[in-house]
């Protein structure tokens, strides 16, 4: 008799588990899902920082695409004003004078001068396999962003991805001024001169990066 007691009570507290455990699984608004009926398809993936930061080298489409954005785009037409803008208030060089006509005279050779610029830097990047297109930071902070967009006027991609110190990079503004200045400048000046405007038109390749940075839209 005790032992058919026994076997009774085993019983209700099998059937009283039983009931909790179905009622558990058909709660709705439960907390934890059960892993019954889900898979990994049904999970929400998020990008990984090597997907969201990965590089692709331009092929040459896109390299000329990039050529016409640094010789035509926001950057460079905003850069070419201001160095207009500072050559008139010297006035740089004096016998050009001031006033509109002059301004524009100036805004002409330093526009002559970039794209030229411009043109020796990416031919000469082709040749040596290099990405000098400006590429915006991934970092966050005005501090970082504004170094990577100074550094970023002697570096240059390679097709790995690695950024290193681009040659082209350097010879481009040196070509840009002294064709410019034999062109369009008097004749009194001289290559030293030439090589001066080269150095300086590096600031204004920094000032475009900036301009790329934090006010161009994104591309």
């Amino acid at each position: 008799m005790v032992g058919l007691q026994h076997r009774w009570i085993v019983i209700a507290l099998f059937l009283s588990m039983g009931g909790d455990s179905n009622a558990q699984s058909s709660t709705p608004g439960q907390l934890e899902p059960t892993l019954a009926g889900t898979s990994a398809a049904n999970l929400p993936s998020a990008p990984s920082a090597n997907a969201r930061d990965a590089y692709a080298f331009p092929d040459g489409k896109q390299q000329f695409r990039n050529y016409l954005y640094s010789a035509f785009g926001p950057p460079a037409l905003i850069s070419t004003a201001v160095g207009a803008g500072l050559d008139q208030k010297k006035p740089a060089p004096p016998e050009w004078d001031s006033g509109a006509e002059r301004y524009g005279e100036r805004y002409g050779w330093r526009f002559g001068m970039q794209m030229i610029g411009h043109t020796t830097e990416y031919s000469f990047a082709a040749v040596v396999h290099e990405d000098v297109a400006y590429h915006r930071c991934q970092c966050r902070g005005f501090f970082p962003r504004s170094s990577h967009a100074l550094i970023s006027t002697l570096t240059a991609k390679t097709t790995s991805g690695r950024t290193v110190f681009s040659a082209p990079s350097l010879v481009g503004p040196y070509a840009g001024s002294f064709a410019a200045v034999n062109a369009w400048y008097p004749s009194r000046y001289e290559p030293q001169d030439a090589f001066r405007i080269g150095s300086n038109s590096f600031m204004f390749k920094a000032v475009g990066n900036l301009i790329g940075e934090f006010i161009a839209p994104a591309r």
